[in-house]
């Protein structure tokens, strides 16, 4: 739009007030549609919002910084007329002007959960690595954005003839990038493990027996692949079959219409019309609760051998001798209460608290992550899509971590029957990281983060850490340091959790206050309990 409002403000047509409001408008219109959907969809996963996301800043087609006159205005709009969407995320750039950054800033600052922040350079990465066997090039690379909350989606530019010169404009090149095995929660799987495939909630045999001892940390991490794999064929096979049927019997018409390179093949891009189509992925929740639990079973289980894992086990399917959050109704992770079993298994928890958590920068929990992440980087390719494509990380738990959480039993980090999941992918446990913000930035980059789609990292601040404009300054230096060190994301709730515990007892009081979740922005009164109780206790940052 940047070409057509340069030619309207030059000609006196409008004025930058008027765009303002317009674009406070536009806000207003796109909050107002409303995701129709089973209450398990739109309350359990997305509740309600339907992931409306402008990506800005960036790089533009000559490899300078893609940062208009325009889109300050955007970020302005979104500061005065404060709704959930359209949620806006800053491809983070070094090319980028600093007054732009402050701003963007000052915008997060505001408490609402946007802006998030991308490194661009990390997404470009990303698209080289996996468009690249269909012809990626830089320039394409350049034209990346975000297709739905964190869902890293190729481009490519076109020109656009007007007002008496050509303007290389950005656009999608792809079907959705939000498709694929979903949502599969890690841990779940590690439980089934424990109780060779059987679900001790349900009663229900869901993996073939292993019968295994599983004498060793590896024998443990080898059936953990295995059930993970026998889970991921069955899905990725039904979701092959209901896109083809989608694609046979829905054709993307319109959407085809605004893909390049449909017209010149003559297919829409259900047939692999458009110019990039490797785009289909496995989407995984609750990374640093499997991380964690997988760091508490080697060193009790197979480090100290301490507790053998029938024992750990038996201290699991137990709750750890607490009430379930399905008894309490309280999914908050630091909320417990006693049964006559606890003092049977008091020392246990306590080992499994004290392991190593991820977040501290500490190599033993830390290594866990990066040979999950190689791993699945080798793994996943072997899987195809209904394109014929190989397939490849997607870290967005949304708002999943709380219905996943709800049917697993207690886990070895010490996390409760029925409570939440971590969220994000590379967020700390709540209250588990104690080191500080930067040891958990350590932490998220033990691994290349461009070899994924993406990762995210949500982060809450108390608001007098960023007061001012010395506080701003402080928000953007955080945002840089985790940027340079190769963070792929980062989001912020600038709230404390007074206020919110507040919020959630008279929530009449609060209708118009909103919170980041993971990779969205929604009002407070419309998420779930298992999501606030999850959003109260993430760790709070008094200092940045």
């Amino acid at each position: 739009m940047q070409p057509f409002y340069e030619k309207d403000i030059a000609d006196g047509t409008t004025t930058e007030e008027e765009v303002v409001e317009l674009l406070e408008l536009y806000r207003i219109k796109i909050t107002c549609i409303e995701c129709f959907a089973s209450a398990g969809v739109s309350g359990g996963v997305l509740s309600g919002n339907t992931f409306n996301n402008l990506s800005l800043g960036g790089q533009n087609y000559d490899g300078l910084s893609a940062v208009t006159p325009l889109e300050y205005l955007i970020i302005e709009a979104g500061m005065r007329a404060q709704t959930p969407q359209p949620t806006l995320s800053i491809l983070y750039d070094e090319k980028l002007p600093e007054d732009f950054l402050m701003k963007a800033a000052a915008c997060t600052k505001l408490g609402m959960g946007y802006p998030a922040w991308m490194n661009n350079q990390v997404g470009m990465n990303f698209m080289l690595r996996q468009y690249g066997p269909e012809g990626m090039d830089l320039y394409d690379a350049r034209a990346w954005c975000l297709g739905g909350c964190l869902e890293s989606a190729p481009g490519c530019f076109l020109p656009l003839e007007y007002n008496g010169k050509v303007t290389m404009i950005p656009g999608g090149a792809s079907p959705a990038c939000g498709t694929g095995i979903h949502f599969t929660g890690l841990p779940k799987v590690l439980e089934l493990v424990l109780t060779n495939g059987v679900d001790k909630r349900t009663g229900k045999q869901v993996f073939p027996p292993h019968n295994k001892k599983l004498e060793t940390f590896d024998e443990l991490l080898d059936q953990w692949k295995e059930y993970l794999d026998i889970s991921n064929r069955i899905v990725n096979k039904v979701n092959n079959i209901q896109m083809d049927v989608w694609r046979k019997y829905n054709m993307p018409a319109v959407n085809s219409l605004l893909k390049p390179d449909c017209f010149k093949k003559g297919q829409h891009i259900g047939n692999c019309g458009a110019r990039y189509n490797a785009c289909i992925n496995f989407e995984s929740c609750g990374t640093i609760t499997f991380i964690n639990s997988l760091a508490s079973l080697k060193k009790n289980v197979y480090d100290t051998k301490k507790y053998t894992l029938e024992e750990m086990t038996d201290a699991m399917l137990h709750n750890f001798g607490f009430r379930t959050a399905y008894d309490t109704g309280v999914f908050s992770p630091d909320y417990r209460e006693s049964t006559d079993d606890a003092q049977k298994y008091a020392e246990i928890f306590a080992d499994c608290i004290n392991a190593p958590k991820y977040g501290n920068a500490d190599p033993y929990a830390d290594q866990l992550l990066r040979d999950y992440h190689m791993y699945l980087l080798h793994y996943l390719p072997t899987l195809e899509s209904f394109f014929g494509k190989p397939e490849y990380l997607c870290q967005i738990s949304v708002s999943t971590h709380g219905p996943q959480g709800f049917i697993t039993l207690a886990t070895a980090d010490c996390r409760l029957a029925g409570t939440t999941y971590s969220d994000g992918s590379v967020s700390a446990a709540p209250g588990t990281d104690k080191n500080g913000v930067y040891a958990l930035f350590e932490s998220a980059t033990v691994y290349d983060h461009s070899q994924n789609q993406n990762a995210q990292m949500n982060l809450k601040l108390y608001p007098s850490s960023v007061q001012g404009v010395q506080g701003t300054r402080k928000l953007l230096e955080l945002v840089r340091t985790y940027m340079r060190k190769g963070g792929f994301h980062v989001q912020f709730n600038v709230v404390s959790s007074d206020t919110l515990k507040e919020a959630q007892k008279t929530p009449d009081q609060y209708r118009d206050l909103m919170v980041r979740v993971a990779g969205f922005t929604q009002y407070w009164c419309e998420i779930g309990k298992p999501i606030q109780d999850e959003v109260i206790y993430r760790t709070e940052y008094e200092e940045v």
